[in-house]
């Protein structure tokens, strides 16, 4: 594998955690505003950027290449009110497809296929995480400030599994 490929999916590796950490932020903002099913929600996408840290985290290994378990960044989430929550979900998301892109064109770049097959799946994912972004930023726009909206937002996001 190629040094620079190694060293973006090892940063990857951090992102996916950092990501998790931001959204278990946006979850403790939703519970500060007795909003449970937003902060339900956010718990769920937070569990999936662990699983997506620990795919990397197995396909490094698998390639003989070693992982660096470095600090992950501290979050500050200090959000006026949830359309700004979701919004800064929405940003991440942009940014994360961002830093796969990157990974995906050096390894392209290298002729590394079998990275590429690796990150085909979150080219995919990030797909969808970006529609659900998306369609959480446009349902709060909806909403406008009406809090009997918002209670019932928050009742169907409960109801998201992992």
């Amino acid at each position: 594998m190629n040094k620079k490929v190694i060293k973006l999916l090892d940063e990857q590796f951090n992102k996916e955690f950092y990501s998790a950490y931001l959204y278990l932020g946006i979850a403790k903002f939703f519970a500060q505003k007795d909003l449970p099913g937003f902060a339900s929600w956010y718990k769920v996408q937070a569990e999936e950027e662990q699983e997506h840290a620990m795919k990397i985290y197995e396909y490094l290994l698998d390639q003989d290449q070693d992982v660096t378990l470095a600090p992950i960044g501290e979050v500050k989430v200090k959000f006026k009110d949830a359309l700004e929550a979701v919004k800064a979900a929405d940003e991440h998301e942009h940014y994360i497809t961002d830093e796969i892109v990157k990974i995906m064109d050096a390894a392209v770049k290298d002729g590394d296929y079998r990275t590429q097959n690796f990150l085909n799946w979150f080219i995919e994912e990030q797909q969808e995480e970006e529609t659900n972004s998306k369609e959480m930023v446009a349902k709060v726009q909806m909403l406008g400030k009406d809090a009997k909206n918002l209670y019932l937002l928050d009742k169907e996001l409960a109801s998201r599994e992992g």
